[in-house]
């Protein structure tokens, strides 16, 4: 069983801090040791040195003693009196320094008894020669020399066992110097060992357990089957676990991702920075007509209608170059039976791997259904509005009874009829008008023009339509008007006529979905770089679900407010794409059942506000 990492870690700080504990422990023995037999040395250097001192100090007693005889000088008294002081000093010294040694103690105390002895007779000796007996004094000399006699032989036995303390010493010395260094030797062969040992132990159950997990790192990155399992239960080996579940989770995910690529309807392919194929999924068989051999490896020029390349190149490039590098192109392709399609690309620039991921959808039925859009639309313009119009003529002319009287029951249908057909021409004309919008054709007529002037016209356009429905109509007071508290009449670079259709008709829908006795108000806000129009009535509200279709063709907020409340369906899709070919905005806010508010913001700058014919 593998040992964890944690108690690798205990081990490696562990052991080498022992073995140095125990080295230094050895090292710091005996030292002191070494210590300790200086200590010896000096003990036995100074009872020599004070043994020699006192009877150095016991002679000059003597010499001064039988000068002080012959010469009679008290010089000579005043040595012997100091002698004997230093004497005493020196024996003082020696009984504290042998005082822990009990076989030293005992010779210094007999030679201390000697030194007494002799001490006492030269006294005695100089105390007759201070009475004029010189003959006692002679005697006390002898006696005295007897007594030194016998002190020169106890300090000779006591400089010999010092001599031998001082050899025995130095012996030792010798020896522990020797072993500080056989420890010093063994201690750093012992640390490379320990050190050699350690890195085998680590490099064996870790290091090579990890050079594993990296080698699986790489296998992985290439698709390669992954080392065997490690074994143990230490961290490594769990590890090693989370990464083959996490290896086989990629692998799921790779596959699962494989499997969506590979079973998509839609052309998925990459494009290195040359302009050629090097992947591509299985659906460009069933697309283009080429197996997906076929194509990688090929230029796209090999796919793409000549004349669509250069902007296809051009596209790839703006791509490349663009912050958000992605984008958006279409193009027409060459399948393998020489049939031209159209297609939808989708694409983002991998700056890191230099290549371009795209997603590539079959759109010809959708061009085939703008067309198909297109002739319905110039059918609805020539063989629709054009029969229209001569009804709406003749029923007119009934109406005024151009053709002879008709009753009331016959003006009613006639009215319920002029109604119906104007319905119509109005749902004609703004499916011209928005398609003309949505595919660019529809030309504005920019110029500076106040925003006065085109609410007062929306407003008039509409007055008497909301005083038949029974709702108030609030404007804006401009300072145009009056002077005082009203409020300024900005400009904006727009087409006046398109702007004032806007206007009506949401003013018209404010008007239409307002209770009885309510009120619409027109409001105008300038802001920094735009103007905010806004229509605020007290109606039903639009639900949160519906702000945004309620701008798409044929939606309303309910079914049967076509019916009820009359109207295409094309109002506010109309008014979305004018606001937007001038550069602007269009929403609405609501509270359900407290009102809506539908406005529009207009940018206040001229050249890059709006957009003209």
């Amino acid at each position: 069983m593998s040992v964890s990492l944690s108690k690798k870690a205990i081990i490696l700080v562990t052991v080498p801090l022992v073995f140095e504990v125990l080295f230094v422990g050895a090292l710091a023995y005996l030292l002191h040791m070494v210590q300790a037999e200086r200590e010896r040395e000096n003990h036995a250097r100074e009872i020599s040195t004070h043994v020699n001192s006192a009877l150095v100090a016991l002679l000059d007693r003597f010499s001064s003693c039988i000068l002080y005889h012959v010469s009679d000088s008290d010089a000579f008294r005043q040595r012997f009196t100091g002698s004997g002081s230093k004497i005493s000093n020196e024996l003082k010294t020696l009984k504290a320094l042998v005082a822990p040694f009990p076989e030293e103690k005992l010779a210094i105390e007999r030679m201390t008894e000697l030194f007494i002895g002799c001490g006492e007779d030269l006294q005695r000796a100089q105390g007759q020669l201070e009475l004029g007996d010189k003959m006692q004094a002679a005697r006390m000399w002898m006696k005295a020399d007897g007594v030194i006699s016998r002190l020169l032989k106890s300090i000779d036995d006591i400089v010999a066992y010092q001599e031998k303390n001082l050899r025995d010493t130095r012996s030792a010395q010798e020896q522990l110097v020797k072993s500080v260094e056989v420890i010093l030797l063994l201690g750093v062969i012992g640390n490379v060992v320990l050190a050699s040992g350690l890195v085998v132990y680590f490099n064996r159950g870790t290091t090579s357990r990890l050079n594993t997990l990296m080698d699986n790192t790489v296998r992985l990155a290439i698709a390669m089957p992954l080392n065997e399992p490690l074994s143990g239960g230490d961290e490594i080996a769990h590890l090693d676990s989370t990464f083959r579940e996490m290896a086989s989770a990629l692998e799921e995910s790779r596959r699962k991702e494989r499997a969506v690529v590979d079973n998509a309807v839609d052309v998925i392919c990459t494009i290195d920075r040359d302009g050629v194929f090097t992947a591509v999924n299985p659906a460009v068989k069933g697309l283009w007509g080429f197996d997906p051999e076929e194509i990688i490896g090929q230029p796209i020029s090999r796919v793409i209608v000549p004349e669509d390349f250069k902007a296809t190149v051009k596209a790839i490039e703006d791509i490349v170059k663009s912050p958000q590098q992605e984008g958006s192109f279409e193009n027409r392709i060459i399948c393998a039976d020489r049939r031209t399609v159209d297609f939808a690309w989708s694409a983002h620039w991998s700056r890191k791997d230099k290549s371009l991921f795209c997603v590539a959808r079959d759109i010809t039925e959708r061009k085939e259904v703008d067309r198909m859009k297109r002739d319905f639309v110039a059918m609805i313009s020539h063989d629709l509005r054009t029969p229209l119009t001569s009804i709406q003529m003749v029923l007119s002319l009934l109406a005024a009874e151009a053709y002879g009287q008709i009753n009331d029951n016959g003006h009613e249908k006639l009215e319920a009829a002029e109604a119906n057909v104007e319905r119509l021409i109005g749902l004609v004309n703004g499916l011209l008008d928005l398609e003309k919008m949505e595919s660019g054709k529809l030309e504005l007529t920019l110029d500076l023009c106040r925003v006065s002037a085109i609410v007062k016209p929306s407003l008039t356009a509409v007055a008497g339509f909301a005083e038949q429905q029974g709702v108030k109509l609030k404007a804006p007071r401009f300072a145009a008007d009056a002077g005082g508290q009203n409020q300024a009449d900005p400009e904006v670079y727009a087409d006046r006529d398109r702007l004032v259709q806007v206007v009506i008709n949401l003013i018209s829908n404010a008007v239409k979905f307002s209770p009885k006795g309510g009120t619409v108000e027109l409001a105008v806000d300038t802001e920094p770089k735009a103007v905010k129009i806004s229509i605020i009535d007290q109606g039903r509200g639009v639900p949160a679900h519906m702000r945004e279709a309620v701008f798409e063709r044929f939606k309303q907020v309910e079914a049967a407010d076509a019916t009820v409340k009359g109207g295409s369906g094309l109002g506010l899709a109309i008014c979305k794409a004018i606001v937007e070919r001038h550069g602007g905005q269009i929403g609405v806010d609501s509270v359900e059942g407290q009102g809506s508010t539908f406005w529009f913001r207009l940018p206040r700058d001229v050249v890059k506000g709006a957009r003209g014919s």
